[in-house]
């Protein structure tokens, strides 16, 4: 393990340990050396534990709007916090947005031992324009090849690290495929810029593939990121102020599919304002439709493991994502 460092920190062994039972991955891999076989298996324990989620953006009592939670321990309190060690099947704890979420993971792959930074990336807002350096990823190299690890974009992100490697086909979840190419963007000046572009495409081969978002291979400092979500905290046109949002992918064991390994990624569970829906191997049911603040908070504690308090429940009411009660 390499030593801390005031701006790289590390978790101690038994921080990793709650991790491990947090996001529920079996005993057998609680000691193994880094490897892409691992880093695979912690990915998809993650995604299918730790939400992508806005949540404290609106339950909550501040009026004014709330920053991502960049710091080591005060992410590891909210993500794995008192999320281990329940008995009654709720997953307890939170997650957060793609900074939270994978400056989380990147903490705990490099407490591992995992030669790991974390970059940033643009995301698409359709027809070619992309915001700002809004989003992160994290880079890990084993054997002397590099690959992406992203673990909070929601339903769109990957589900298993990726080479940084040209127009290598992936499955992202089936029937979906993703892969990785390198293009100048539209607003580029100077067109012998390249940038990488993580792309996803529905279905198969005749299916067009969809941008979604770029990034660079330019290692981003804690003062990046500390940047980043002040804007994405307080500028007005961001859905993330106005609208819920969360999603984290579903395993294969929690649903039943036996085709493949238990915990292959095969689908996705989303909530927005107003309903939660889950889709698997391309197959979409609504789980439910919200009429009231008390089904909304049914659907959290049921399908993402995630239980306010009162007070938090007050923060929302009267806003405009609240329900009545």
């Amino acid at each position: 393990m390499p030593p801390p460092t005031p701006l790289r920190p590390l978790y101690t062994p038994a921080q990793l340990a709650a991790y491990f039972t947090h996001i529920r991955l079996p005993p057998s891999l609680h000691t193994q050396r880094p490897s892409l076989a691992h880093l695979r298996r912690l990915q998809r324990h993650q995604l299918a534990t730790v939400p992508w989620e806005n949540l404290s953006k609106h339950y909550s009592l501040y009026s004014t709007p709330v920053t991502a939670v960049l710091g080591a321990q005060d992410l590891f309190a909210k993500i794995v916090g008192s999320g281990h060690g329940r008995d009654d099947g709720a997953r307890g704890g939170r997650g957060g947005g793609c900074l939270e979420n994978n400056a989380f993971f990147g903490t705990v792959l490099r407490s591992l031992g995992y030669e790991c930074y974390p970059g940033g990336g643009r995301v698409n807002m359709g027809g070619g324009v992309y915001t700002g350096w809004e989003h992160m990823v994290n880079f890990v190299t084993l054997d002397g090849q590099k690959y992406m690890c992203d673990v909070g974009f929601g339903a769109r992100g990957q589900s298993a690290p990726l080479a940084v490697t040209e127009d290598e086909v992936v499955t992202q979840i089936a029937p979906a495929s993703a892969r990785l190419t390198k293009a100048a963007l539209a607003a580029h000046t100077d067109p012998a810029q390249r940038l990488w572009v993580y792309q996803v495409r529905d279905g198969d081969a005749a299916q067009p593939w969809e941008d979604v978002y770029c990034f660079a291979e330019t290692e981003f400092l804690p003062q990046d990121f500390e940047a980043m979500t002040v804007g994405t905290t307080y500028r007005r046109n961001s859905f993330f102020a106005y609208s819920i949002a969360m999603c984290r992918m579903v395993m294969a064991g929690e649903v039943g599919v036996t085709d493949v390994e238990g915990d292959e990624i095969v689908g996705v569970i989303t909530l927005t304002d107003r309903e939660c829906k889950r889709r698997v191997r391309g197959r979409t049911e609504v789980l439910k439709v919200f009429e009231t603040e008390g089904e909304r908070l049914e659907a959290l504690r049921r399908w993402f493991g995630i239980e306010f308090g009162e007070a938090e429940r007050r923060g929302v009411r009267g806003t405009a994502v609240g329900l009545p009660d």
